[in-house]
């Protein structure tokens, strides 16, 4: 009686294992390593950072191991679309466009503009930027932002410059009266740097997440799991540890949310 009910729990617990998604033991992640603070590889060929640690504490979670690849920023939509990889992260930006062609986890950052200076300087709004000399990265989104706002908000002047730090130098030394920028290259700069302050934050609706094939059978564990990792305080902790300051209340890496689909 003991082999007859104890075969049938065998049956049993088989039949639910097969009427679940099974869980690779290995979750395969790609990443382009050349982009801190969101991952990079020590000297010794480790991969770190802020998405490399939020990938770990899923695996960690849902009771996988990790193994990250290194490839290219454009590699890894061939790498997801062609199941190579499970997911990609690499400061990824959720956009409609994407969506058509991959899926996305539920955004974990937003990657918003941001106005900055020394702590002593008197710019509280927009407004305050009438007269004044901002720096921009040559190139970069605050180089656009800046170009487009210069006559309406009367800018004196937009200097650019090649190199994020001559840009970070000239704000602190006093030659420009501010800096627009990327929120998170400047607060991951801010840590190695400081005498410099977020003066205004310019919203953009761009958000970062983890991008996978569409229909991967993990994806809304893994989903579920980033709301779990928001909830309990993890990810402002790894948020905190990456940029030095507490994530801004309200922003998609504190509040969870569902898995974003193609409009």
């Amino acid at each position: 009686m003991m082999t007859f009910f104890r075969t049938l729990g065998l049956l049993v617990a088989a039949g639910m294992a097969a009427a679940s998604p099974a869980l690779a033991e290995t979750i395969t992640v790609g990443a382009y390593p050349a982009n801190p603070p969101w991952e990079y590889k020590t000297d010794s060929g480790a991969f770190e950072g802020f998405e490399v640690d939020l990938a770990k504490e899923i695996a960690k979670r849902i009771g996988a191991d990790v193994e990250f690849q290194d490839l290219g920023f454009q590699a890894l939509f061939a790498a997801t679309s062609s199941s190579r990889i499970d997911f990609a992260i690499s400061s990824i930006s959720v956009n409609n466009e994407r969506l058509k062609n991959q899926g996305f986890t539920q955004p974990y950052y937003d990657s918003d503009g941001t106005i900055f200076s020394v702590p002593s300087s008197p710019i509280r709004s927009l407004d305050d930027l009438k007269g004044k000399i901002v720096g921009v990265l040559s190139g970069s989104t605050g180089e656009a932002w800046a170009k487009a706002n210069a006559e309406k908000l009367g800018f004196a002047e937009i200097k650019g410059y090649n190199a994020q730090q001559d840009l970070l130098l000239e704000v602190q030394n006093g030659r420009l009266d501010a800096g627009a920028t990327e929120i998170s290259g400047l607060q991951f700069a801010m840590t190695k740097m400081p005498g410099l302050k977020i003066l205004l934050r310019i919203p953009t609706g761009e958000h970062f997440a983890m991008m996978t094939r569409k229909g991967h059978p993990l994806l809304q564990r893994v989903n579920d799991t980033i709301s779990a990792i928001k909830t309990d305080g993890t990810m402002a902790a790894i948020h905190k540890k990456w940029f030095g300051v507490d994530p801004e209340p309200g922003t998609t890496t504190v509040v969870p949310g569902p898995i974003p689909q193609a409009q």
